[in-house]
């Protein structure tokens, strides 16, 4: 049959069925009249679900790969959830994560009379030793396959790939001890609410310790999924051990607590240090007085005589007052008027908010004794919570931003929306800029990048329309997904070092007319969806011609994108 003007939608299709129903000779024959499929992922997975390595190694010799996962009838699909055993599909399902009764997670399937069930474990294990060893070739994280076993207690699988020496990426482990805001982290606490204490525990203690005991990231949500269970002692002492306290709200867990008059959760709040502070302390038992928790009151107020030295708080606070009374401009007094901030466990500062009025603005080197290391997650952004109106109109109009040379990071979204921010100076020393940085900066018109900066992360500059200048680092390996989108760039040179460039990265750059492309680069990502023509990288950016050395990766992606390109001048 001739597939030449089949559509991508319907040759997925048909090899899909032929998965299910056909030999994996007559697999691979189909596989070359077909040509190239987009979007093997489903068969593949379907091979790996229920015909075995036969199968697989047929599709994998003639193409197939998990590069591109499309959103089909729905559904959100990944090789994860395929290879991963039968407990892992209860635990997606009650998740809310798959659908019900599709033919990719379910244990049978039936199709032209033929009967399939899931392969024995024994069978899968084949099928992942096979899948490690070509695993650049299918694309696939054996990263992920690791921490979806771990999800779903697959021991076989785990021991197999830690055999093998398999380790959580970067990425994942950044995911589920930092950024509470991503994808997999709304995906990891929807998982953990379907678990009965015992599994959570199990789970989660096997996580923590295949990073290292590396505290793991604790939000609202990961409270709201562990609500029912939090105040079972043994349960709340596994959550303070396993998370990392101090991102959790201390006052809301003790007065709940209190709530409840569990003495024996107050206990443990205590043993963590949690009411060591006087103010804390005896802002508890303000609280449990008003509830009527008599046994939380007459416990609070024992331990307030247990372990409270009066003289020395008393000293204490009339020594505050002295300092408030003396207080200069540059002083913490002074300086909280105009910053809210965090100070982390090495004692360094992190700017969370900026609470002050002027337009032109010079983050402080230092304050107090500590030195300020990094701009929070939105500090300076209009999109930041409990805004006043005239917070937001400040914001709004703020035109210069001057950073010391202490600062280390920059947090996600920390400038997003600084509309009329035109100078901003990245100090050499930072090394990590989170996504959405500097999104909707519509006034900026230039920014220079330090060395030392591996990542340009989603979002960074998207809709920075006066942007017509950055200079990108040579230590800058991936430029991610519409880092760059909708910019008035003219040029762009990426040096020699850079290895990935993620969707739409130059998407909407509609001055864009030359763009660099080193060597070293590996991978560029289109944007996919089903029914859909792949966008490119400079989607929309018509005007753009790509600058190639020959027989390189990036030549091959613009031939086979149609994107005009031209050899590199000697």
């Amino acid at each position: 049959m001739d597939y030449q003007n089949t559509s991508q939608h319907d040759k997925r299709a048909v090899l899909e069925h032929a998965v299910l129903t056909k030999s994996p000779e007559e697999i691979a024959t189909l596989y070359k009249q077909l040509g190239e499929v987009e979007g093997s992922a489903r068969a593949l997975g379907l091979a790996c679900r229920f015909r075995g390595l036969a199968c697989v190694k047929a599709l994998v010799e003639n193409g197939a790969n998990f590069s591109y996962m499309p959103y089909l009838d729905g559904s959100y699909y990944t090789v994860y959830y395929w290879l991963s055993p039968l407990e892992m599909n209860g635990t997606l399902r009650r998740a809310s994560f798959i659908r019900h009764g599709d033919s990719c997670f379910t244990n049978h399937v039936t199709k032209e009379g033929k009967s399939l069930n899931v392969l024995p474990i024994e069978q899968r294990v084949e099928v992942v030793e096979y899948l490690y060893q070509c695993r650049e070739q299918v694309c696939l994280d054996v990263g992920e396959l690791l921490y979806y076993a771990i999800m779903s207690d697959s021991k076989r699988i785990i021991n197999v790939l830690r055999n093998y020496g398999v380790k959580f990426s970067e990425r994942r482990i950044n995911n589920i001890t930092e950024n509470g805001r991503s994808y997999e982290w709304f995906e990891f606490c929807s998982m953990l609410e379907t678990l009965g204490n015992k599994e959570y525990m199990q789970i989660v203690d096997s996580i923590s310790k295949e990073i290292g005991g590396k505290p793991l990231h604790f939000t609202d949500l990961m409270y709201v999924i562990s609500y029912k269970k939090m105040y079972n002692p043994e349960f709340f002492q596994f959550i303070l051990d396993h998370f990392n306290q101090k991102k959790m709200n201390k006052s809301k867990l003790m007065k709940v607590a209190v709530d409840r008059n569990n003495v024996a959760c107050l206990e443990i709040c205590s043993k963590a240090g949690w009411l060591d502070m006087p103010r804390k302390r005896d802002e508890m038992i303000k609280y449990a007085a008003e509830c009527g928790s008599t046994e939380c009151s007459a416990w609070l107020l024992d331990f307030k005589n247990r372990t409270a030295d009066f003289a020395a708080e008393r000293k204490k606070e009339e020594q505050k007052m002295m300092r408030e009374l003396n207080a200069n401009p540059n002083s913490v007094t002074e300086l909280k008027k105009i910053w809210g901030y965090e100070k982390r466990e090495d004692g360094a500062i992190v700017i969370t908010r900026y609470k002050g009025k002027s337009t032109e603005i010079e983050v402080p080197e230092k304050i107090g004794n500590s030195i300020v290391t990094e701009i929070g997650f939105r500090a300076f952004s209009t999109y930041a919570k409990r805004l006043t109106d005239e917070q937001i109109d400040v914001r709004e109009n703020i035109t210069r931003i001057m950073l010391p040379e202490t600062i280390q990071a920059i947090g996600e979204g920390a400038f997003q929306d600084c509309t009329l921010l035109k100078e901003v100076n990245i100090p050499d020393g930072v090394t990590a800029i989170g996504a959405n940085a500097f999104s909707g900066c519509a006034s900026l018109a230039s920014i220079e990048l330090p060395e030392g900066i591996t990542r340009i992360e989603e979002y960074t500059f998207f809709s920075c329309r006066s942007l017509e200048s950055v200079t990108i680092p040579k230590t800058v390996e991936i430029v991610c997904r519409k880092a760059f989108y909708c910019c008035a760039l003219k040029t762009v040179k990426i040096l020699e070092g850079v290895a990935e460039i993620g969707p739409l990265a130059f998407s909407k750059c509609a001055e864009l007319k030359s763009v660099e492309l080193p060597s070293s680069l590996h991978k560029i990502k289109n944007y996919t969806r089903s029914g859909q023509t792949p966008q490119t990288v400079f989607h929309e950016s018509d005007a753009v011609t790509a600058v190639v050395k020959p027989k390189s990766y990036a030549e091959k992606y613009c031939k086979r994108n149609q994107i005009p390109s031209v050899y590199e001048e000697e």
